[in-house]
């Protein structure tokens, strides 16, 4: 166990939550928005200062992509200007910065999983003010990783963003249930991705990676039957018809990706999505 110390931003985040519950670093200390408003530059100054933390992993965000299209400004504000404000004082104090990104920057010109050697091509407001932020930690820091996820689920089942658990509550009293087969991603486990942190941060090697777990061609309609296989519910899954559902974000239809730099480098440790969330869904289950 590292005596570095550790600082999560977004710590009532689903991700950054469970970075807190697991990591198994000794000095961790986790800072929500009411704790640390990461878009004033003054107050992140202020309590990094008092903090003095070795690693700041930033996992805040302004993460509904539907209300990001709308709230523009605070988007970026957010996602953007708050990440350059932590990543000023990193600058100083050459601190490791580990900065959360998303697999759905790369947008869509490819109807197969993308690697970190694709261009970007972000089609939304959310992604595009990541991939803006993803620029500030590059052009500014040597120590940093920057990590491409998706789809993350996790966490106690009380948390609003528990994906799996609300499919299970939407699935559970029905007989059918409709989900898109048209949008393809990685259903990934938060506790993979914060064991992968972990084997980056000892490791010492920098860079973007993404971080998955791993995941072949599996649309929302996979993902939501298997939660009900898993659960034993006996709700029949179909596929939704075209237009059944509708977004007010360009949202891509591939948000996929591989750990393909990982897995040249022999430090991926992401498991198998079914793998993953058979495991997590036993979780619940007790």
């Amino acid at each position: 166990m590292s005596d570095k110390k550790v600082l999560v931003t977004g710590a009532n985040g689903m991700l950054g939550s469970n970075i807190l519950k697991f990591i198994s670093y000794k000095d961790v200390i986790g800072f929500s928005h009411s704790d640390l408003d990461i878009t004033d530059s003054t107050i992140v100054r202020d309590v990094l200062t008092s903090e003095k933390p070795d690693i700041i992993i930033h996992t805040a965000a302004f993460t509904n992509v539907e209300a990001c299209e709308v709230e523009t400004d605070k988007a970026y504000l957010i996602n953007t200007i708050g990440t350059q404000n932590l990543v000023n004082y990193a600058l100083e104090h050459n601190i490791l910065f580990i900065y959360i990104s998303s697999t759905g920057i790369y947008g869509k010109q490819k109807d197969i999983a993308y690697t970190e050697f694709d261009s970007v091509h972000p089609t939304t407001v959310h992604h595009t003010s990541k991939y803006e932020a993803e620029k500030i930690v590059q052009n500014h820091l040597n120590r940093y990783l920057i990590l491409r996820t998706g789809w993350l689920y996790g966490g106690d089942k009380t948390h609003a963003k528990n994906y799996v658990y609300k499919r299970y509550l939407d699935l559970k009293d029905s007989d059918v249930n409709y989900s898109v087969a048209s949008q393809i991603g990685n259903p990934t486990y938060v506790k993979n991705l914060v064991k992968q942190i972990e084997v980056l941060i000892s490791s010492k090697i920098y860079g973007l990676y993404n971080c998955v777990d791993h995941a072949q061609n599996i649309s929302r309609y996979h993902y939501v039957k298997k939660i009900g296989e898993l659960f034993d519910l006996k709700c029949e899954v179909k596929k939704a018809p075209e237009g059944m559902y509708t977004r007010v974000a360009p949202v891509s239809h591939n948000e996929s990706a591989i750990n393909y730099k990982l897995d040249l480098l022999g430090l991926d440790v992401m498991q198998e999505w079914e793998v993953a969330l058979a495991e997590y869904i036993e979780y619940l289950k007790k």
